[in-house]
């Protein structure tokens, strides 16, 4: 928003006055620089007051995120910075990830999803479908089906090489028909000149 004052008055305002007068009244609601939520002061100018005092709550996570719990996001802040981590560095959908630590319940949780993982892997070769009569049928099949696709795509090339070869050849005939029977038309032209003028010749020996 721009205001527009008169010098005079402007400047027989105070500091807290001035600032008064430059505010829309509304809330700020610019993003704060130090995390992720908006100014909750009224419009004012300059930088937000107290960005590192956002009162917002934050829910926070451990490593694994097995645990979760609720803090202001000053706290928030206070951690990182403590834990040698600037707030302004951690993106938004990473922000409050890893402020609590892991406990003991966390790492049996670890160590029973490894488990399972490990599981699951010695479990897939045993859950491989079984080699059979049908599934070979099937297999040779897929391959048929895959050798005449190839072979019809060789064919639909084939064929248009020799459409293509075919136009050629007929545009090289009606070229040279073309020139042949021009060059026929001038060859009978320059008889029948010649023609002419020995008729012309023998009517004037006469």
């Amino acid at each position: 928003m721009v205001h527009v004052f008169e010098c005079i008055y402007y400047n027989s305002l105070s500091a807290k006055e001035q600032l008064t007068v430059r505010s829309c009244g509304g809330p700020c609601h610019r993003k704060l620089p130090n995390c992720t939520h908006l100014c909750p002061e009224t419009c004012h100018p300059g930088e937000c007051p107290s960005p590192d005092q956002c009162s917002k709550k934050v829910n926070v996570r451990c490593g694994c995120q097995s645990l979760k719990k609720e803090l202001l996001c000053k706290d928030v802040q206070a951690a990182y910075r403590s834990s040698g981590t600037d707030p302004k560095d951690v993106s938004r959908n990473q922000y409050g990830l890893g402020i609590l630590p892991c406990n003991s319940d966390c790492r049996s949780k670890v160590k029973a999803s490894e488990a399972e993982l490990q599981h699951r892997k010695s479990k897939a070769p045993e859950e491989k479908e079984p080699e059979t009569k049908d599934n070979a049928k099937r297999r040779r099949r897929r391959v048929r089906a895959l050798e005449d696709e190839k072979t019809s795509t060789l064919q639909r090339i084939v064929a248009g090489i020799r459409r293509f070869l075919l136009f050629v050849i007929t545009i090289i005939a009606l070229i040279a028909s073309v020139y042949l029977g021009y060059k026929g038309l001038q060859w009978l032209s320059e008889r029948m000149n010649e023609a002419e003028i020995q008729r012309q010749r023998r009517y004037t020996r006469t």
